[in-house]
């Protein structure tokens, strides 16, 4: 089975000489292009790149690109490696998603609940908000959303490696999400960090997916 994985980025770079690895370069719509593949074609959100970060890649991937192998996301040109440092390469994707339905980071154990960090760092009311519209749109995940909000775990990073099969089915549920969130919170008057509210809840939305459906990761 083949496997994609495509390396967001918003500057130039070097990418790997892997032919697995493809750059696409998100933000596009509102950016120079720097030749790659970009992520303001077909169905796209790439305008609001400042809002949701690697996220207009994510979702350019799953409106725009077919293929009936493994599909993945690098953020901005971080790869998934082995403890040694070596990058995952296309044969042992395939060996692992024989045994596992996604690839991704290591959880981030925090300090704190991750409830209490996102109240420092960023707008709590966001995060709140997102829980509304879960309970409101998508009840059955609600709890394991209270209980992992409240926890002290999370991903880092939207980076998955999975069939596109899920990856798809894992989008439509996140963006479902997020776009009700946009329409009731006004992020404009955040400084840049904290704007891009959506890219940095989606992380913890990750994990609250792959909970509920007990996937093996």
């Amino acid at each position: 089975m083949s496997t994609i994985i495509f390396t967001m980025t918003h500057k130039a770079f070097t990418p790997p000489a892997d032919p697995m690895f493809v750059p696409l370069q998100v933000g596009r719509a509102i950016g120079k292009d720097l030749g790659y593949i970009g992520d303001d074609t077909g169905d796209s959100i790439s305008k609001w790149n400042p809002y949701f970060s690697e996220l207009t890649g994510m979702y350019w991937v799953w409106k725009n690109f077919r293929t009936e192998g493994n599909v993945g996301l690098c953020h901005y040109r971080r790869f998934l490696i082995h403890e040694n440092g070596n990058v995952i390469t296309e044969q042992e994707y395939d060996r692992l998603l024989q045994n596992y339905d996604l690839v991704t980071t290591k959880q981030v154990v925090l300090n704190n609940s991750y409830y209490d960090g996102y109240a420092v760092n960023h707008h709590i009311k966001d995060l709140i908000e997102t829980g509304n519209v879960i309970r409101e749109f998508y009840p059955q995940y609600h709890e394991v959303f209270e209980q992992i909000v409240h926890g002290n775990r999370t991903y880092f990073g939207n980076m998955i490696v999975c069939k596109k099969e899920l990856f798809d089915a894992y989008c439509e549920w996140l963006f479902g999400i997020l776009l009700k969130v946009k329409e009731r919170v006004d992020v404009e008057h955040y400084d840049n960090y904290r704007k891009r509210v959506f890219g940095f809840i989606s992380e913890v939305l990750l994990l609250v997916y792959t909970t509920h459906h007990r996937l093996k990761v």
